[in-house]
């Protein structure tokens, strides 16, 4: 399981980090036009304009979350990588409690947001299946973090 949990977790935080450079960075700087090109942004614009419009709607408060997100929580991102490559759950584990309140807090509040709005996403499957993974994410650090990384632990003892 170790190493599954390892893959799983890198994966994703190269998911992240691809999404805080690009359409979240993107997004920080302007609104997204049709005819726009930039990488990934003409896929986001026809998922979003299917599945999550108030994405596209741009309140103050989406930009504000996805602008801390893409400068923000990429930090935090690169951290979850170089504790999983180093196996180094107990001595991060403050800081890594940290991001995972504040991701907690970021991600319930964006949903709370989403749900409330006059835009709710009408489809669940299509918009977790873009949200899911970063609360499998913060499932699988919140794990490694309280268990002091004892999947490495399982895997050094076989």
């Amino acid at each position: 399981m170790g190493l599954a949990l390892d893959v799983t977790l890198s994966a994703l935080q190269l998911y992240f980090l691809l999404m805080n450079v690009t359409v979240e960075r993107y997004y920080c700087q302007g609104p997204f036009t049709s005819g726009d090109q930039r990488f990934l942004i003409p896929e986001t614009i026809a998922f979003c304009s299917q599945h999550n419009k108030l994405f596209l709607a741009r309140p103050d408060w989406m930009v504000a979350a996805t602008c801390v997100s893409a400068y923000v929580f990429s930090l935090g991102y690169l951290l979850v990588l170089y504790v999983t490559w180093t196996k180094r759950w107990k001595a991060f584990s403050a800081p890594l409690l940290l991001l995972l309140g504040a991701k907690t807090y970021g991600i319930f509040f964006y949903h709370y947001m989403e749900f409330t709005s006059q835009l709710p996403p009408a489809n669940l499957v299509p918009y977790f299946s873009v949200e899911g993974p970063y609360i499998l994410s913060m499932a699988l650090v919140l794990y490694q973090v309280t268990s002091g990384g004892v999947a490495d632990k399982v895997r050094k003892t076989k």
